[in-house]
């Protein structure tokens, strides 16, 4: 079995990428089911690379996990988001009730529509293969990511934020849409996730309720789930806050996952990571590592042993080959 590793995504492997999404059950707005809605995505992720731009402007940078030519993994980083129509979440907010003639004093909850992370950066679009899981590998999606942030200071937006799948019930019950977002949208839930895929943010700004909505008001079931991630969500979810990452109360509108969000110094995988020269060797029983090299295009990362001595880092010929690295040429290693 040879050296996984991460690297941009291309047009040839989009059928592989279609059969993961299939795989992941649903719900996951950047990583859509429906070819018509995740080709798109996965042509504008190719372009977003080939650009070289020197500004976050909503690029996509979207990673594939490869082993033995077959791709078992996504990961992406969105460089600013909701520029063309606003980055919409529900903020929940307290407010606070009081009668001196009653001697009563009622905090509430509610539920107030925000723009708050438009033209933040993204990290999402983690997923990963059945079949893989068990291996580490889903922890190298995840900080994979964030070497390319620290690789494209300048292409990627501050802060970072990520949105998780809301809760669902083995049934697929969803009572948050089924109690707020369906009387607005006036569809099913996988019918809106999929126009959000497929047309942009335009559908919610034009639907979504403009007031802010009583939590009270909500049946006690989708009072519950509100920032509750899915079940299959809930290790990423614990990544993220391990890395930093912070819930604040924002919720995504449709089904209640929680937003976290992280200032980029304050990642501590960014924090951590250093930069070495590379030396191409035998590193014997040395820790592993997760290391990165290339800029856009040629970005690469792998898992592997490493021994380092003050600024440089010795690695074996099949990371070197996997990275595309020689002698003296600059990486990005984080202990694994």
């Amino acid at each position: 079995m040879s050296l996984a590793f991460m690297r941009p995504v291309r047009r040839d492997d989009f059928d592989q990428v279609l059969a993961l999404a299939k795989l992941s059950g649903g719900g996951m707005t950047n990583l859509p089911s429906e070819a018509e809605a995740l080709r798109p995505r996965v042509e504008y992720a190719v372009e977003s690379f080939e650009a070289d731009a020197d500004h976050p402007s909503g690029e996509v940078y979207m990673m594939v996990l490869e082993q033995d030519g077959k791709v078992i993994g996504t990961s992406a980083v969105f460089s600013a988001v909701g520029l063309d129509y606003g980055f919409v979440n529900y903020r929940i907010n307290k407010t606070v009730h009081a009668s001196k003639q009653l001697k009563k004093r009622i905090e509430r909850r509610l539920l107030v529509p925000t723009h708050d992370f438009t033209g933040c950066a993204e990290v999402g679009t983690l997923f990963l293969s059945p079949d893989a899981r068990g291996g580490g590998y889903g922890k190298f999606l995840a900080k994979a990511r964030y070497l390319f942030i620290a690789q494209h200071r300048k292409l990627v937006a501050d802060p970072v934020c990520a949105e998780m799948r809301g809760w669902r019930g083995s049934k697929g019950e969803q009572p948050f849409w089924d109690s707020l977002g369906r009387l607005f949208f006036d569809m099913e839930f996988e019918d809106a996730d999929l126009a959000n895929s497929s047309m942009g943010n335009q559908m919610i700004a034009d639907l979504l309720p403009r007031h802010p909505i009583y939590v009270a008001l909500l049946p006690k079931a989708a009072r519950e789930v509100l920032g509750k991630p899915h079940n299959s969500a809930l290790p990423a979810f614990n990544m993220l806050l391990s890395e930093g990452f912070a819930f604040r109360g924002y919720i995504d509108v449709f089904d209640a996952g929680p937003l976290v969000d992280a200032r980029i110094d304050d990642i501590k995988s960014v924090r951590e990571s250093k930069l070495y020269k590379v030396k191409i060797g035998d590193p014997e029983s040395g820790p592993q590592f997760l290391i990165a090299a290339g800029r856009l295009s040629t970005f690469r990362v792998v898992r592997s042993e490493g021994m380092v001595d003050g600024d440089t880092i010795t690695i074996n010929k099949e990371a070197a080959r996997a990275l595309g690295a020689k002698n003296d040429d600059e990486v990005r290693a984080l202990k694994w």
